[in-house]
């Protein structure tokens, strides 16, 4: 009996490892390692704008995820929304794609990242808007 224990115990090691690494190549790596990071400026007083420039010149190109913070007083104030403005592959306009709203923030922080699928135009340039109420002085974003 003690043979057969022998043998399973190999199998079972890589098994175990081989999910290890199924599980460790589907874990998103993060935003600043594969992206780009833009800052914002406020185009008015509560919506800032971000400009991303082109991902690509050649290729159309996919956006996977995003991330936005704002940092500002410890002010209460809320993300009211967060959009992605895109050239979609077959287009010649912005298309607009939501990606999260009504965050409170903590602590004179607020932020979010969501898994998306947006296709973008090669050799275009995208924007993110964000909408804050109120906005407080000093407030700073990043996408």
């Amino acid at each position: 009996m003690v043979t057969s224990i022998k043998r399973y115990v190999p199998v079972l090691s890589i098994i175990i490892l081989g999910f290890a690494i199924l599980m460790a190549s589907a874990l998103p790596a993060s935003a600043a390692s594969r992206g780009l990071t833009a800052s914002c400026s406020f185009v008015s007083t509560t919506r800032l704008q971000c400009n991303i420039p082109i991902l690509t010149a050649n290729y159309n190109a996919e956006i996977h995820y995003v991330s936005m913070q704002c940092t500002g007083a410890v002010v209460a104030f809320t993300l009211q929304q967060f959009q992605i403005l895109a050239i979609p592959p077959n287009d010649t306009s912005d298309v607009a794609y939501q990606v999260a709203g009504n965050r409170a923030s903590v602590a004179g922080l607020v932020n979010t990242a969501e898994i998306v699928s947006i296709h973008v135009k090669a050799n275009t340039t995208s924007s993110a808007l964000i909408d804050l109420a109120p906005a407080p002085m000093g407030t700073s974003c990043t996408v």
